[in-house]
């Protein structure tokens, strides 16, 4: 198999995680077809459609340090897929993780949890499997995230240069709306090559941004399209609040717009200062590592959950934060992303208010547990049926 991405999650809710991978296409050294122009430097690679797809591997934990290939029993491994990048989140707030994968020039697929230990193909129906004018694009990198604050998630998905990435509104009932343009982002990075992508509030404000890693995936993409580079700069959309963004990428400093080969795309607070980071792997160069510088000017929070009755890392939790009215549901999800795995606390940007009223959190395992005076600026870990533990997260130091 050529598998792509990956992620942890417990789609039975038995308090043990399951793994979904995603795989790509049928391709050998015995198949490897000539794709551009037959002289020297002008060889590309071939469109995915000269290839049959792969399938999607599910596979359940035994319990004893192995797993059995649910794939076809659960009915994920059934459709050709063409998959790249995958997200494990509750779309349908019933309480149970369902899978999003993007896929490369195929239909995206949603898959939500019938709770028997199968899944429903939805991804039609849904209006995600396209785009708003019935286009399979490019699909790479993925996430989730409630961008209007609405308590429901939604997903933005990567595609190449000449394609629109698509963000895809989550309508309550099952089914999505494309977005792409009256939230603002429209057709302002269509000129790059959208790999991977992460949603992060990297200003703290309660909002959820995007961020984009770019890069055409041929480093001799300008003999074939002059306007197009090999190498292309990070991206950021800042919301504006309610699900509208614009383009911030140039007020984020030079080395956020330095032009890389991007590929994974991770996000973490690795120096525990309350500011999210960055972390960039790229193709033929070093990878970079991007401290936030400022980020933490505004309020935050994160959660380090640890689950008891249910699986130890909590995923597959619903988390509501309330700070002086203000509300925000995160959910801890599995997957999320391109190739890549992030920092697994759950962040909150609080802006400038300074009293949490209240964080619930409704465990995978059925359990709730309502906290109060809940401290801001910090980094907590929460057991699940107890309540904050003692946790050390040191602060570090990078000049």
């Amino acid at each position: 198999m050529w598998s792509t991405s990956a992620g942890w999650f417990d789609y039975d809710k038995d308090g043990w995680l399951d793994l979904i991978v995603t795989n790509y296409i049928e391709w050998s050294p015995q198949n490897n077809l000539w794709c551009g122009e037959h002289r020297p430097g002008y060889r590309s690679y071939c469109h995915p459609g000269n290839y049959r797809g792969q399938k999607t591997k599910l596979f359940h934990n035994n319990h004893d340090g192995t797993f059995t290939d649910v794939s076809d029993a659960s009915g994920v491994g059934k459709p050709e897929s063409k998959g790249m990048g995958v997200v494990l989140a509750d779309f349908n707030n019933d309480g149970w993780t369902d899978i999003a994968i993007a896929n490369d020039t195929w239909p995206n697929f949603l898959f939500l949890n019938k709770h028997d230990g199968t899944f429903e193909d939805v991804s039609f129906v849904s209006g995600m499997a396209a785009s708003e004018d019935g286009r399979y694009e490019a699909g790479m990198g993925i996430d989730a995230a409630d961008v209007d604050r609405d308590g429901w998630q939604d997903i933005y998905i990567t595609h190449l240069d000449f394609e629109l990435n698509r963000l895809y509104h989550n309508n309550h009932n099952g089914t999505f709306d494309d977005v792409t343009f009256s939230s603002g982002i429209g057709n302002k990075a269509m000129g790059l090559s959208g790999v991977s992508m992460k949603f992060v509030d990297y200003d703290n404000d309660g909002w959820p941004d995007i961020l984009q890693t770019n890069g055409a995936m041929v480093d001799n993409v300008e003999l074939y399209h002059s306007e197009v580079t090999y190498k292309e700069p990070l991206l950021m959309f800042r919301n504006l609040g309610k699900g509208q963004f614009e383009k911030v990428s140039e007020s984020l400093g030079p080395d956020f717009m330095r032009p890389v080969a991007g590929r994974g795309l991770a996000t973490a607070d690795f120096n525990n200062d309350g500011a999210i980071g960055i972390a960039v792997n790229v193709r033929g160069d070093y990878p970079e590592l991007l401290r936030n510088d400022g980020g933490n000017a505004n309020n935050w929070l994160e959660v380090l959950l640890i689950g008891t009755r249910s699986n130890r890392d909590g995923i597959g939790a619903s988390l509501k934060l309330t700070t002086e009215g203000f509300v925000e549901v995160e959910q801890a999800k599995g997957g999320m992303g391109y190739m890549s795995a992030s920092d697994p606390r759950i962040h909150f940007g609080l802006g400038k208010r300074t009293k949490i009223e209240s964080l619930e959190i409704t465990w995978p395992s059925g359990q709730v547990d309502r906290l109060t005076n809940v401290p801001i600026n910090q980094i907590i870990a929460v057991k699940e049926g107890i309540g904050i533990v003692p946790r050390n997260f040191p602060k570090v130091t990078i000049r």
